[in-house]
């Protein structure tokens, strides 16, 4: 089996890059958030940075607390303009939510996000330097469209967010092999620093590990079942983790029968 000697300082260089993947500054973004805003006559708008499979993502910034519960939406349910503008690498414009192809493509998240008020969203994939490492998400309260010129706008500020993204993870790159591996170190270890705390889902993916454990299942199932667990209970998919990580709540016996 082989593996990296004791002291091989490439390796040592390696994991020191893997500590600080997740250590990011991430200046400037609230500023470009607000000029999104201002540019495309939304009412709010959340940056998120994804993992290769778009399953595990990370809220940088949000302007407002509804923007902030369109992201965490799309994070419980698994779907939304947000995740599809990640996988398609294509801008997602939604100028009306109540419509039938909508409706039909996101039947859990036009539901939920209707409720909240919100009429309207559009998703500007963040450029990486092979595809997108995040999503713009601008939303409004009425519907109605994007002009030329707001289209135009919403890419350059995802564009912009990109770059400052990548003006702060160069080194990173050098040590992880690439801009995706980067993203999945930041998402992995659920902390950003520069982020504020009210953001991060640090928690979240603590209870991931935690739920993994008690069901018997992989990673990723575990996130699948505290995703629908939070939709059953119509809870905050924060405050669900936030009681797991202390022990106050166990998904134990959601475990599958017959398992062992």
């Amino acid at each position: 089996m082989s593996g990296a000697r004791p002291g091989d300082p490439n390796e040592t260089a390696r994991r020191a890059g893997a500590q600080s993947a997740g250590r990011s500054s991430f200046s400037g973004i609230s500023a470009v958030c607000s000029a999104a805003v201002r540019l495309t006559g939304a009412d709010g708008a959340a940056v998120a940075v994804l993992g290769g499979n778009s399953q595990a993502r990370e809220l940088v910034y949000a302007t407002d607390a509804i923007a902030q519960q369109v992201d965490e939406l799309q994070f419980v349910v698994g779907e939304g303009p947000c995740v599809e503008a990640f996988r398609s690498d294509q801008r997602q414009i939604w100028p009306d939510l109540t419509s039938t192809d909508a409706l039909r493509r996101w039947p859990a998240f036009t539901g939920e996000v209707l409720a909240l008020g919100v009429r309207a969203v559009f998703a500007f994939p963040v450029p990486g330097v092979r595809k997108s490492v995040g999503v713009l998400e601008l939303y409004r309260g009425l519907p109605g469209g994007l002009g030329g010129v707001e289209r135009d706008s919403g890419d350059a500020c995802a564009v912009a967010i990109g770059r400052a993204l990548r003006a702060d993870w160069d080194r990173r790159v050098d040590a992880l092999g690439g801009v995706d591996e980067v993203v999945d170190a930041v998402v992995a270890q659920g902390g950003i620093d520069g982020v504020d705390d009210e953001f991060s889902r640090a928690v979240v993916f603590n209870a991931v590990g935690m739920v993994a454990v008690q069901l018997a299942v992989p990673t990723d199932q575990g996130l699948a079942r505290l995703r629908a667990y939070c939709y059953a209970e119509g809870r905050a998919i924060s405050d669900v983790a936030a009681d797991i990580v202390a022990r106050r709540l166990s998904l134990r016996d959601q475990r599958d029968s017959g398992e062992g």
